[in-house]
């Protein structure tokens, strides 16, 4: 009796595990989602509204071609998943930002967050998000110091939050080094020393300003004066009489919105003040030599990132985004595409939707793409720059175009004094 009663509880017990195990393996598969979803915070609308939308072509070239071969592989469900993006409307406002990142992650459900895309002030707002839902979280352009500084500060809140660029030091290292380049090669020599800073009242305009003044004072450099005015500003002339005053050999210039940076450089050529200008993010903007006219002529500016005539990857990607959309590139385009990317990699890496292993296979990111190398600097969980990762390139607007003057390795055409310079 009691072997029959073992037998059959045997065979119930392996039926019961053959149910089991089938029932696990169909709910596995429904659990296998119809997409990842991707919400990414940027500027849609507003004064810089541009460049977000040059971020979100970027950023659709990408899921376009990624999910043209089927998706992003995960092993966990041993299958192709498509991507998908939402997009958000920050309108340069770190508490829209705010708003929106969190309609993301509550009503879209997305399993990953890029916020901000664009700006470092909203990035700051929306990575204090990180904690609260241990999402995946990055942003694509921002370069504040300090947003990396909350991370060495605090790790463990921010375990979860990636700096997908460099740091603004980068934007500081090639203004003191291109201007000390100059000095030691006699194309440019300083009488005084001195520098002025003419910067938006952002964090991305203090950082630079602040670190290129850390660096610049290492070589002897002084500051004379730091005028700040608010994004989208347009009326330079109380700031260049001031500068009239103060005379000083270089004059650096940060904007993100367009129309603050072709006022600057129109209003600073009718000063005829007599320093050299360093421009900062603006001329990227390929509509600001056509607005500026020959007020754009010999102004140095950074980061020339993109040379496809030079660089193969670039190229195919000029002609990539040319047969998507009819136009050429700019920087915006190729780090939307780029970020978008490292995304991608990082799912397929970790190869699950566990918010753990994606930043894990995100911290751990080491890819070439259209902008350069992507590998990040563990303790602050910013990308590396310089030649062998991201390089951040002086040009030198001259006839309309502008080409690499600095580091000489990356050149492309020899600096030119400006004429106005005493």
């Amino acid at each position: 009796m009691e072997n029959r009663i073992s037998k059959r509880f045997m065979i119930v017990l392996a039926l019961l595990c053959a149910g089991i195990f089938t029932f696990g393996t169909i709910a596995a598969a429904k659990e296998a989602p119809k997409e990842i979803k991707v919400g990414v915070v940027m500027p849609l609308s507003g004064p810089v509204a541009w460049a977000g939308a040059s971020l979100k072509a970027g950023c659709e070239l990408a899921v376009n071609q990624i999910n043209a071969k089927g998706g992003v592989f995960m092993k966990e469900y041993n299958k192709k998943i498509p991507l998908k993006a939402f997009y958000e409307d920050c309108q340069s406002k770190p508490a829209i930002g705010v708003a929106v990142a969190e309609k993301l992650i509550t009503k879209d459900k997305v399993n990953f967050l890029v916020g901000d895309a664009f700006h470092s002030s909203v990035t700051m707002a929306i990575m204090e998000l990180a904690p609260k839902y241990n999402l995946p979280m990055q942003s694509f352009m921002p370069v504040s110091e300090a947003i990396s500084d909350r991370i060495v500060a605090e790790p463990k809140k921010y375990w979860n939050f990636w700096k997908g660029d460099f740091a603004s030091s980068a934007y500081g290292k090639t203004i003191a080094q291109t201007y000390a380049y100059l000095d030691k090669k006699g194309l440019f020599k300083p009488k005084q020393k001195t520098v002025a800073f003419v910067i938006e009242d952002t964090d991305f305009g203090r950082s630079n300003a602040d670190i290129s003044l850390q660096l610049m004072k290492k070589n002897g450099w002084k500051k004379v004066a730091y005028e700040v005015v608010p994004l989208g500003h347009n009326d330079f002339y109380p700031q260049l009489t001031k500068l009239k005053v103060s005379r000083p050999d270089v004059v650096v210039s940060c904007f993100t919105a367009l129309n603050s940076g072709v006022s600057f450089i129109k209003q600073f050529s009718e000063s005829g003040l007599g320093s050299s200008h360093m421009a900062i993010f603006y001329p990227l903007y390929p509509q600001l030599v056509k607005q500026a006219g020959n007020a754009a002529e010999f102004l140095m500016w950074t980061p020339l990132l993109l040379n496809p005539a030079k660089n193969k990857v670039q190229a195919k990607f000029q002609d990539d985004y040319k047969k998507a959309y009819g136009k050429g590139i700019n920087n915006q385009n190729a780090a939307g595409y780029d970020g978008m990317l490292g995304v991608a990699m990082a799912f397929e890496k970790a190869g699950s939707l566990d918010p753990k292993k994606v930043v894990k296979a995100l911290s751990q990111a080491d890819y070439q793409g259209v902008l350069g190398r992507y590998k990040y600097n563990q303790e602050r969980h910013e990308i590396m720059d310089g030649v062998d990762f991201i390089p951040i390139p002086t040009a030198q607007i001259i006839k309309g175009k502008s080409s690499i003057i600095w580091p000489p390795s990356l050149a492309g055409a020899v600096y030119q004094k400006e004429p106005w310079i005493q």
